[in-house]
This record gives structure tokens, sequence and C-alpha cells, in this order.
């Protein structure tokens, strides 16, 4: 049953390593490292980069296929090659897909968003998960921290790489 929580919050997987990125040199004066922007957006999803208020909007509409329980919905937000990494492990598309569809949230709350645009073509969302306590693992709400790595293959943002960590007391 916790395994099928876990992958309840699968909203969106990815590979990493098919980035298509050139590995940036450890030289400060290299003109391949560029410090990556970041928007923290607090609870709303509003941003001033039109890039990364599409972002938030794309891992917002993915939940709400879960929600919808749409499969064919909720894997169009994702690339083939994605990976989803939880506790039990590292996923692929096809066992996110299956594993939120069996077990996803009717309800949820997503705040504290932020978005890392990695370059033009590539970026990380991180946010706030908050899972109603009428799905079945258990009696009270879960909360969790999300993060999720979008590239743009063939003009088209996918999820390629997600993973979330349950939110817990106390500091690092």
């Amino acid at each position: 049953m916790r395994k099928i929580c876990i992958l309840l919050f699968a909203s969106l997987a990815l590979a990493s390593s098919a980035l298509g990125q050139s590995a940036p040199t450890n030289q400060p004066d290299s003109p391949r490292i560029k410090p990556p922007t970041a928007t923290t957006t607090g609870g709303s999803s509003t941003s001033d980069n039109p890039v990364e208020a599409m972002l938030i909007a794309r891992e917002k509409e993915a939940w709400e296929q879960i929600k919808k329980k749409n499969s064919q919905g909720f894997s169009g937000y994702l690339a083939e090659d994605q990976i989803y990494v939880t506790k039990d492990g590292i996923h692929s598309k096809a066992e996110t897909v299956k594993g939120v569809m069996e077990a996803g949230p009717t309800e949820f709350t997503l705040s504290d968003w932020k978005v890392i645009m990695i370059d033009k073509d590539a970026a990380i969302v991180t946010y706030t998960s908050k899972v109603g306590a009428a799905v079945a693992c258990g009696p009270e709400p879960i909360t969790q921290r999300e993060s999720t790595v979008w590239v743009k293959r063939g003009g088209k943002w996918l999820a390629i790489f997600h993973q979330d960590t349950p939110a817990g007391s106390g500091g690092m």
C-alpha cells in the first residue's frame, strides 16, 4: 500500500541524462557557465517570465489528469524516457502512469512554486504538494516537496524527471 501511495505522487518523471547539454567547465570565466535564473512565486502560479508561468501551468495540468484518472492525458506530459525516483526505486514512464492511475489523489493543493531555468530548453520546477486524507494512505493529509525537470523537445515541454520527498519537521 505504501508503494502505491508513493507512486501516486508521480505527477511527472524524467531522465536527466538525456538533456543534451554540454558539461560546463569549472572555470569561472568560461562562456558555458551561466547561472540559472530562479523565480519564487510563493503560493500563486504567476510569474513574470512566460516560460516559467507555462511550466507551472503544465505541472498543475498534469496533476488534474491524475485526479481525473486520465492515463492518456497524464502520459502526454511525460517524455518517453522519463524517470520517477522514489524511496522504492527508479520507475519508468509506464510504471509511473500505472501507479498514479491506480491510487492517484482526488484532492490536493500545490504551493510554494519555484522555477529554475537551466537554459532556454530545460528547467527545474519545485513546489509543495498536500494530498487530502481521502487517499487510502492513511487518515492524515500527506505533504511532500516535489521537483520536476522539464525539457523542450520538438517544440513541446515534457517532464523527464520527477522526485518527491516527504515533508518533515526539523532542519536538514
